[in-house]
């Protein structure tokens, strides 16, 4: 029924397929423009994917109101980037397992560890974490330790796009952001955008300043605005979710809440981008 080839190992590779395809070349070509004139597109980019994140049927973030605060960030590389701006690239705190893009800015990156925080510090976290395929296990004890050690949390909220089954609980005061991108669940790294949800505004913070000067490119912004009018809120699930459960039921995988992937009784990850395709 399914060809085993196609089950890859340690990866977790997205998703295209011939309509996200079809959508971006459209956008690409000019055959699918942005026609406002009445207001700039960092606007309406802005209102258009709050409601993606507040409507959307994959993931659920409680209390999303208590971050008013709502700023473009070019992707969740930018929303990293300011993190490390903000605090210092080795101040910042990071867990092991979490994107590889901190092992590779600092190869000898000591990374911290749940219970061994530094305080009065920050830490961000992937939510969901790609290494679990879900929200990190440890996530409530480490909320619990950022409180009592005034520790900053930040929420790198890059697969949230393509997750599904998520209920994300943002009332605990230590969390001050999350960074939530189209990338994953729209194939979308050709145009990489989303928001950057801040509890509190600082001033002089890069991504206040880069946002309040709009420095984000009009197409950049009005491309995002075409990708969430024309590919459906949810399309990753609704499209290839029952293949999903499928797979996962024929190979003896376990579900992950990130579509791309399921770990194995080995506890290797294995990707289901090709056979998902298939």
């Amino acid at each position: 029924m399914f060809n085993k080839g196609l089950l890859t190992p340690n990866s977790l590779a997205m998703l295209s397929d011939d309509k996200l395809d079809t959508v971006r070349r459209n956008i690409m070509d000019g055959q699918c423009v942005w026609k406002s004139l009445q207001r700039k597109p960092h606007d309406e980019f802005k209102e258009n994917f709050d409601y993606y994140v507040k409507n959307n049927k994959g993931f659920t973030l409680s209390h999303i109101d208590q971050f008013p605060h709502k700023e473009i960030i070019v992707g969740c590389h930018h929303y990293l980037d300011g993190l490390m701006i903000k605090y210092g690239r080795e101040n910042l705190q990071v867990l092991e397992h979490d994107y590889t893009y901190y092992k590779r800015l600092d190869p000898d990156r000591n990374f911290s560890t749940v219970g061994n925080l530094q305080p009065n510090g920050a830490l961000v976290i992937a939510t969901p974490f790609p290494g679990y395929l879900g929200v990190h296990p440890e996530f409530n004890d480490i909320l619990k330790e950022a409180t009592e050690k005034n520790i900053d949390i930040h929420l790198d909220g890059a697969w949230l796009s393509c997750s599904t089954g998520l209920d994300i609980d943002l009332s605990t005061s230590c969390i001050k952001s999350i960074g939530i991108s189209m990338s994953k669940g729209y194939h979308a790294s050709w145009n990489r955008i989303g928001l950057r949800y801040t509890r509190s505004e600082d001033l002089v913070d890069p991504i206040t300043i880069y946002d309040r000067s709009q420095m984000c490119p009009w197409t950049t912004a009005a491309a995002g605005i075409l990708l969430l009018d024309n590919v459906p809120i949810d399309y990753m699930w609704d499209t290839y979710g029952d293949r999903y459960y499928q797979l996962v039921k024929h190979f003896d995988l376990e579900v992950g809440n990130i579509l791309f992937s399921a770990y194995g009784k080995d506890r290797i990850i294995y990707s289901l981008k090709d056979l998902l395709l298939a």
